[in-house]
This record gives structure tokens, sequence and C-alpha cells, in this order.
């Protein structure tokens, strides 16, 4: 008789959603169309990449549209429903070579992003773990067996896919890999900050 159980607790929650429908060209479109209009654009965690404006989610355009559709069928759909958001965001365009240094989003309780255009190779999105420090040696510690099944990994990759939105803590420290394609990677991505939470979010 096997005594010998593991049960995970405090698990950290990766809200993945693939669209039925989507409209990449008209997305690709609209994102160029916003770099020909400001061109310099902004330097937060891009190296290389365009990185646009902030936009309000009030703004009616087919960005706000999709992005809409995408939380409401993921995230949304398992939050209270008496809670109140703030939404922003802002388009990410890598050329090759470039890249996103690993970073948070310390003004947000989620953040996510949905990916418009993805060469093969134009750079993965890698979370590390928030026990990179205190757990370093005992994640190194278990077999692959054990990390496998309990993804317990220093850090873990997600590969880019058209039409994919991920949403995820804000605390989260992440990076998108340098991009080794020929062709720009293109993707959407956003904040969330939610009011009310807990009765004292609203006061923040």
């Amino acid at each position: 008789m096997n005594n010998y159980t593991v049960k995970m607790i405090f698990p950290t929650c990766i809200h993945e959603h693939v669209f039925d429908k989507f409209d990449a060209d008209e997305l690709i479109n609209f994102c160029y169309k916003q770099k020909d209009e400001n061109p310099e654009g902004q330097f937060n965690s891009n190296r290389g990449g365009w990185h646009s404006p902030f936009y309000d989610f009030s703004d009616d355009n087919i960005i706000t549209q999709t992005l809409a559709e995408g939380l409401g069928k993921s995230v949304f759909s398992s939050i209270k429903s008496d809670l109140s958001f703030n939404i922003s965001y802002w388009i990410m365009i890598n050329p090759p070579n470039s890249y996103n240094t690993s970073h948070t989003h310390p003004d947000a309780h989620l953040s996510g992003v949905m990916w418009i255009k993805t060469p093969k190779n134009s750079g993965d999105l890698r979370f590390n773990n928030p026990a990179e420090f205190s757990g370093f040696t005992e994640c190194d510690s278990y077999i692959k067996e054990f990390q496998d099944n309990t993804a317990h990994y220093h850090t873990y990759d997600f590969y880019p896919e058209v039409g994919k939105i991920l949403t995820f803590p804000a605390s989260l420290r992440h990076e998108v890999r340098v991009n080794e394609s020929n062709e720009d990677r293109i993707a959407v991505s956003y904040n969330i900050r939610i009011s009310n939470a807990l009765g004292f979010l609203a006061s923040q």
C-alpha cells in the first residue's frame, strides 16, 4: 500500500482561451496603422520592439471588441459579477531580434496577452517561479517526473498562438523571449484593475 500523496495548494491561475473566430488580418492592419500614426511609441520592457500608447477599454475599435469577447468567455466568467474593472491595453510589435525584459505589472491585479501574429520562433512567453529565490534548491531537487506532474519548474514557457488569450496575476514575473524569426511578432497586452474586491480595493 502506497500512503504517499502530493496535494497542490495555492495555485497560480493562468486563464487561457482560444477564439472560435479571430480576424487576424483586420487586427494586424489596425496595429500597423497605430504604429504609422505614432512611430516612436513608448519604452518600457521592450528592447527593440514598438510599444504603443495605452488605450482605454472605452475606445471603440477592433481590439477592444475582440478583447471584450475573449475576457468575457474566459477570466470574467470566473469572477464575481458584482465587481467592476478598469482595463487598459497596448500593442507590442516585436521585429526580428527584439524581446521584452523580465518584469511585473505592479499597478494592476491581473495582466494578460492576446496574440495576433506569431511566426515560428518569434518569442515564447516565459513565466518565472514566484519562489525562484527561496525555492530554488527545492525545485532543483525534484526528479523530472515529479516536476512534470506538478508543474514545479524554475520557469514555464507558453508558445504564442494566433487567436489565443492568456490572463494571469499581474505580480507574476514574465518576459518575451527573442524573436528569432524573420517577421514581426504582434501581440496586445493588457492590465485589469479590480474595484470593490474584499471591500478595500475601492479605496486604493
